[in-house]
């Protein structure tokens, strides 16, 4: 005689069939069907939160700009530099916050400018380098460092770079370039990441396209201070 157990008969008389007895009839089963369904529901509702987060927040990742005075010439590398002692140009821009920041080369006060793209690996490395440098040292009195964000592109990674700023803990002023990247483009930007040196007259005195030491991005303070 078999021991194996037979499926019960129906109320008719007949037994169900095979199908029914396994998926119908085996309250294990149904539990474990309906929670493999409910886990993919919310792996899917939280992989469209992330990719959406940035949008559903309210944060803007580019904005509009406004750009006063001539364009530098496009940074190629070439020495000397074209671009040297040249005015750089004004630009109001606004932080991710929606602030309006105003950079106005020649009001007295020395800047260092660098463009940053989220998805750029170099861009990846330098902007905690320095966000961990400015967190632990002082500027030199009379300059001030402004981060732009530019480049940016929702289908390349470590999107958005608001995100990226905030998650870096950049303790500096970060604007938002345009979508056309017009801020970049009126200072020569060819590469990521690029800084730019504007004396406390408004000249530039120093790019650089790539990524900084330590000890250059000291120099470059000190190269622009007043």
């Amino acid at each position: 005689m078999s021991n194996q157990p037979k499926p019960p008969k129906s109320r008719s008389g007949s037994r169900p069939s095979r199908a029914h007895y396994e998926a119908g009839s085996n309250p294990l089963l149904k539990w474990l069907i309906v929670g493999v369904v409910a886990l993919v529901a919310v792996a899917i509702a939280f992989a469209a939160r992330s990719c959406g987060s940035a949008q559903d927040s309210g944060v803007l990742q580019v904005s509009d700009v406004n750009i006063e005075g001539a364009p530098l010439p496009s940074f190629d590398g070439q020495e000397p530099d074209p671009a040297m002692e040249r005015v750089a140009p004004a630009f109001a821009a606004t932080t991710f916050d929606g602030v309006e920041v105003s950079v106005l080369p020649g009001d007295g006060t020395a800047k260092v400018i660098g463009f940053f793209a989220h998805w750029c690996p170099h861009c990846q490395r330098e902007l905690p380098r320095l966000a961990g440098w400015l967190a632990a040292n002082e500027l030199p009195a009379g300059v001030e460092v402004i981060a732009v964000s530019t480049a940016v592109d929702p289908g390349r990674g470590n999107y958005p770079p608001s995100a990226w700023f905030e998650e870096e803990q950049w303790p500096a002023v970060a604007v938002r370039d345009s979508e056309s990247n017009e801020i970049g483009d009126a200072y020569g930007l060819r590469g990521f990441p690029y800084t730019v040196g504007v004396d406390a007259d408004g000249r530039v005195v120093a790019r650089v396209s790539g990524e900084l030491n330590d000890a250059a991005w000291e120099f470059l303070l000190q190269l622009v201070a007043p």
